[in-house]
């Protein structure tokens, strides 16, 4: 394995383009703590530090933002070669699907809400786009990141937009004093990380660039359940032999001496019992054979008929050597039986991002690129028998479509803040652009019938936005913050057989498909903090949000078959919410809180436009005269949620210091939107679930003189409702189904010891609960998941640090299955949809100049 080197710093608090993000202020953080209390002479150079999932929040920001929230520090897991996915296993209340795999599509969930009810910020600027269904966390880097905020329930006015999940905001470094850090890290499975991070003053601020690269082969390696399935078919046929072959010849008895619809001959013959009796019947000289040539004669037949009769494969003949003939056949047939050891293929990745950004007490400019070049992995099939040879086909050299992705994102962000008395206010403006593109060579190798997008695509998307911000102190009792902010979002899309004409004959795919989309975004959002009392321990936190959307797709025609269809949709949505929150510190330990409040999620391009192809606005199916002639748009999914909070922050177990927080949350949403086809060759979204939600969520962190404890759970209930208003459907009439990929439990628990400055050693263990996959069949269910990893730390000087560890050390992430009912009522348990990378080791070293 390859090594090299990098120390991290600790970088004083951001503040994005907007106002008083989460930070650790004037408060120190744990591992501030911990160095300090280990300044005994030259080791305290060595220390190193304590975990915490969130240090405590400073009371300005904790009275900004009522509801819960949970920090994260990339810096404290520095070494352990964690992604953003993997840093938010640890929040209560998240839940992060890999939905194509480990470093490919990942999606996160908050409180058992869909991907797309997620609001994903970096430094405040919305990262979600109007052309993708949800954030992929996946290629967000965290290399040169200071915090990670994740709120839940109530959501700060500072955050444009309004999310029924919750909103998670990705705060990088401020540049500070000069600095160099470097890194390079090595992992099982091709797996390779590097890192330069220099931080220099200019001027009358600081600058950071950074410059990071992750890449992995992926090749991770599996067991494919099929093969032994496959495999176990064929032993079955096979022991099955001699009964089919004796069930034949007995057949062909029957044809012999039936008067009806054999040839009639009278030889008086009982069945045969076994084909060594077969095999001494059509013996010459055998009582069968002398009869049966008697009979025959007598019949007419000539003797080379008869003997046809007795050597022929269809008749009598008999092979002693068929079955092993028959065995080899089947083992040249299926070589993919040969072992069922399988190595992912098609599964690499490379990410490459550079920052670059300058701040000073009052400006902030800052500019970004990455670059995501990774494969696309075949699934696994959910459905059919497993058995099928297709099944243990999958990742077999020689049948993998190589399809790839590239994603290429740059913004820039420039703004100030400036204080005048009693306001602190600031403006920012951004800019991205963002470049998507598909190839599949292979295509053609693997499908017959060519279509649309298939060999390649191209999303280009450009945004342009802004805001100003602030916060205002009109009185002891009132902090009021206020945000105001617009983007504007272009997207062009192109793609293979775009000329030509497979839905209409007198309209290219060019002219039928959306080819351009544009979606305008606004916020107004008010939020007032009032201290209730004279002793300024109790807080109502009101928030008002205005929030404004508008889609719009157009193609170049206009559809002749679909006449429903503009050549040109668009709708306006528009809505008026609100929040509130209760805070009680009933002592210096003891904080009670509670928050209740209305959300609305503002739909997306696709699923208001569609894209002209397969996915396509609802058809006027009812012939309401409202809609007559038009298309029947979806609306944004809306709800309520509240929750309730108790936070002890002292001591507990015998720890030195601990935090302990325990939350009831629950959530009534409506209008959530499902993908129904409503024709023979298209889909159209619908407003067809509702749901609610329940559950509770607990985060403890712990720290004692040599050991720490850091420990998060989740437990939710959810029940879902859905209704077929499809043209072929049930109407208005809603019935139970299960809710996707939210398990009931999920937890995990980390322990650090440090036995002296130098070493510290850490554990995982993080679980999944089982959970529904698959919506027409509540029996469908993912199994349930338990991961351990170990690692290690160790300061060789005060400058160099080496980590090295391993993650799911019992390899179970490739054993996750997927149980299935087949046609005869059995279950079978597959693979699930994308197996994971399991055990993987990794080391790394770190070095600071």
């Amino acid at each position: 394995m390859g090594i090299a080197c990098t120390l991290a710093f600790s970088l004083t608090p951001d503040y994005s383009g907007l106002a008083y993000a989460a930070e650790p202020g004037s408060e120190q953080s744990q591992e501030t703590k911990e160095t300090v209390k280990a300044d005994a002479g030259p080791a305290q150079d060595y220390a190193l530090e304590a975990v915490t999932v969130e240090a405590k929040r400073p009371d300005w920001e904790s009275k900004l933002s009522p509801g819960t929230v949970t920090i994260i520090r990339p810096d404290d897991y520095k070494g352990e070669q964690k992604t953003l996915s993997e840093l938010l296993k640890d929040v209560p209340g998240v839940h992060v699907r890999y939905v194509s795999g480990k470093g490919q599509y990942t999606t996160v969930t908050v409180r058992g809400s869909t991907a797309a009810q997620v609001g994903v910020f970096v430094d405040g600027v919305l990262s979600n786009l109007g052309g993708d269904a949800a954030v992929d966390i996946s290629t967000i880097p965290v290399h040169n990141v200071e915090r990670i905020e994740v709120y839940r329930g109530y959501i700060p006015a500072r955050f444009g937009g309004t999310y029924m999940g919750g909103v998670i905001n990705i705060v990088t470094k401020k540049p500070d004093k000069a600095n160099i850090s470097a890194s390079v890290g090595q992992s099982s499975w091709g797996g390779y990380t590097v890192g330069l991070e220099i931080t220099q003053p200019l001027g009358d601020g600081s600058l950071m660039i950074g410059v990071n690269h992750d890449q992995s082969d992926g090749d991770f390696r599996y067991k494919n359940p099929g093969v032994k399935a496959g495999y176990d078919q064929i032993v079955q046929q096979y022991e099955q032999l001699s009964i089919t072959m004796l069930q034949n010849y007995n057949s062909k008895l029957d044809m012999l001496q039936n008067s009806q619809y054999g040839l009639g001959l009278n030889l008086g013959w009982v069945p045969f019992t076994s084909l060594e009796e077969v095999q001494q019947a059509t013996t010459a000289g055998s009582p069968f054979y002398n009869a049966l040539m008697n009979a025959g004669t007598a019949a007419g037949y000539d003797a080379e008929t008869l003997n046809y009769l007795l050597s022929a494969d269809d008749w009598f003949g008999n092979d002693p050597d068929f079955k092993q003939k028959w065995w080899d056949e089947q083992k040249a047939a299926h070589p993919e039986l040969a072992d069922d050891i399988r190595y992912r293929r098609n599964n690499d990745y490379k990410n490459t991002d550079a920052i670059i950004k300058w701040q000073d007490e009052h400006w902030l400019v800052k500019g970004s690129w990455k670059k995501i070049d990774r494969g696309m992995p075949q699934k696994m099939f959910l459905t059919g028998d497993i058995s099928d040879p297709t099944y243990s086909l999958i990742d077999l050299p020689g049948q993998v479509e190589h399809k790839r992705q590239e994603l290429t994102t740059k913004d820039v962000l420039v703004g100030r803040r400036d204080t005048d008395g009693n306001l602190e206010w600031g403006w920012q403006v951004n800019y991205l652009d963002q470049d998507k593109r598909y190839r599949n060579p292979d295509y053609l190798k693997f499908h017959s019938m060519p279509a649309v997008f298939s060999e390649w695509s191209a999303y280009d998307s450009r945004r342009l936005g802004g805001a100003i911000d602030g916060t205002y102190k009109a009185s002891d009792k009132h902090l009021i913050e206020f945000l105001t902010n617009w983007s504007k979002e272009k997207m062009d899309v192109d793609g293979s057989r775009m000329d030509k004409y497979d839905f209409e004959p007198s309209l290219t795919n060019r002219e039928r498909f959306r080819s351009y989309y544009e979606h305008t975004l606004f916020n107004l959002q008010l939020q007032d903090t009032i201290t209730l009392n004279q002793a300024a321990d109790l807080w109502l936190t009101p928030s008002i949000r205005y929030n404004y959307s508008k889609v719009m797709g157009r193609a170049l025609g206009k559809s002749d078959l679909n006449k429903w269809v503009d050549q040109e949709d668009s709708q306006v949505n528009d809505k008026v919410t609100w929040q509130v929150a209760l805070k009680k510190q009933v002592d210096d330990h003891l904080t009670l809180r509670s928050t209740y409040g209305t959300y609305y999620r503002l739909l997306n391009l696709y699923e208001i436009a569609g894209d002209g192809g397969g996915i396509l606005p609802r058809p006027n199916a009812y012939n309401d005269p409202k809609y007559a002639g038009q298309s029947i748009f979806p609306v944004p999914e809306e709800g309520t949620q509240w929750d309730l909070s108790a936070i002890w922050d002292g001591k507990l177990l015998g720890a030195d210091s601990s935090k302990v927080q325990l939350t009831y949350f629950g959530r009534d949403s409506k209008n959530i939107l499902q993908l129904y086809r409503f024709g023979y060759n298209y889909w159209s979204y619908t407003n067809a679930h509702k749901g609610r939600v329940n559950g509770a969520e607990l985060q403890g962190n712990f720290n004692w003189d040599k050991w720490d404890m850091n420990l998060a759970g989740t437990y939710m209930r959810i029940k879902q409702w859905t209704k077929n208003d499809s043209p072929t459907g049930t109407g208005d009439v809603y019935y139970r189904m299960p809710h996707l990929y939210a398990p009931d439990w999920e937890g995990s628990v980390r322990l650090t010891y440090r036995p002296d400055n130098r070493l510290a050693f850490f554990s995982e263990v993080k679980y999944i609960d089982e959970m529904y996959c698959w919506q027409e069949d509540p029996e469908k269910v993912q199994s349930s998941l338990t991961t351990v990893g170990l690692g290690a730390k160790y300061k060789i000087d005060k400058d160099c640090q080496i980590i090295a560890g391993v993650n799911d050390l019992f390899d179970k992430g490739p054993e996750m299955t997927f149980t299935s009912i087949t046609g005869d009522g059995s279950a079978q348990n597959k693979l699930i949809e994308y197996p994971l990378q399991g055990r993987t080791y990794y080391v790394t070293l770190q070095y600071k100049y």
